[in-house]
């Protein structure tokens, strides 16, 4: 919890911590899923604390959770909200770990996605989650844009993998079990 003295601020962050002998880069890593779970902090600090109203709030937070952990590799989604100008924002964020080499993966860098895939995803997203209107009215084009950009949602689960993307009224994902047909190989 950020520690303030204005009651109008409020931000608050869970996150795990990994610990191992065998983890290569484990302070590196451990200090990437600290400075996701504190994003929020930095943006307070950065440019909202020297410009917060007399009657304006600010609070966020953000949860950290591991949805999918093995040798191989381990996945962190952060589930943030932020409240703020009158404004309520969600979005999941996602941290890959290749654990065997200690590295974090990029999430744009990832997968292979094409318009294909963005029709692919919209008929998985219908089934999964009924129909949501931003996305019907998205083009193909549009979808696939986001996948192509830092608003991507990309994180292991026991069933597959979850993928999906932020955007401007919050965020969508489906599951795929099938995915390595999408995976870009390095």
């Amino acid at each position: 919890e950020y520690d303030t003295d204005n009651e109008d601020v409020v931000i608050m962050a869970d996150y795990p911590v990994i610990e191992g002998e065998n983890v290569p880069n484990l302070k590196q890593i451990n200090k990437t899923i600290y400075d996701k779970a504190m994003f929020y902090v930095d943006v307070f600090k950065e440019n909202v604390e020297d410009n917060l109203g007399e009657d304006d709030y600010y609070g966020a937070y953000s949860g950290g959770y591991v949805t999918y952990m093995d040798e191989e590799k381990m996945s962190v989604v952060f589930s943030e909200r932020l409240m703020y100008g009158g404004q309520e924002e969600v979005y999941l964020t996602c941290i890959n770990i290749d654990m065997e080499k200690g590295i974090i993966l990029e999430n744009p860098q990832i997968l292979s996605i094409d318009d294909d895939f963005s029709v692919d995803f919209r008929e998985k997203s219908n089934i999964q989650n009924g129909e949501i209107d931003d996305l019907t009215y998205m083009t193909d084009q549009q979808i696939t844009a986001y996948f192509n950009s830092d608003n991507i949602i990309v994180f292991y689960t026991p069933k597959g993998m979850e993928i999906g993307f932020n955007y401007e009224n919050g965020w969508v994902t489906a599951t795929y079990e099938d995915y390595e047909q999408y995976l870009k190989v390095f």
